[in-house]
């Protein structure tokens, strides 16, 4: 039976706390006007490798959002750099940014729901 938080759990925990932080007042980079949140982090088993998953605040231009995962990725060397002065590992994880749209799915998702409880009130009503 696996332990409920093994190690790769809580660093992939102080990694997306600290990425979070290093995206928001670290990186300077004026391409960057939206908000930027890290929704999701996973690391491999051996802890060698990182998939950083995103959400951003203006998430209807997919053109844009491919922009900021461009800017994320060739900035991953400096991203872990920082990290390895905030974190003491041995080894820093490579990481690699995704672009997270579940957020975006769940709110289709409900607005759906609600079209459909309106039309059977209405329905309902009659």
């Amino acid at each position: 039976m696996e332990k409920l938080f093994n190690r790769s759990v809580r660093i992939a925990q102080e990694l997306q706390k600290n990425i979070a932080i290093i995206i928001q007042y670290s990186l300077k980079d004026p391409r960057i006007q939206t908000i930027i949140t890290v929704s999701e982090v996973r690391v491999s088993r051996d802890l060698s490798h990182a998939q950083i998953f995103i959400s951003c605040l203006n998430q209807e231009n997919g053109l844009h959002i491919n922009k900021i995962l461009l800017i994320l990725n060739k900035a991953s060397s400096y991203i872990r750099r920082l990290l390895c002065k905030r974190m003491k590992l041995r080894i820093i994880p490579n990481i690699i940014f995704y672009h997270d749209d579940s957020c975006l799915k769940g709110n289709n998702i409900a607005l759906l729901l609600n079209r459909l409880s309106n039309k059977n009130a209405q329905l309902f009503k009659l």
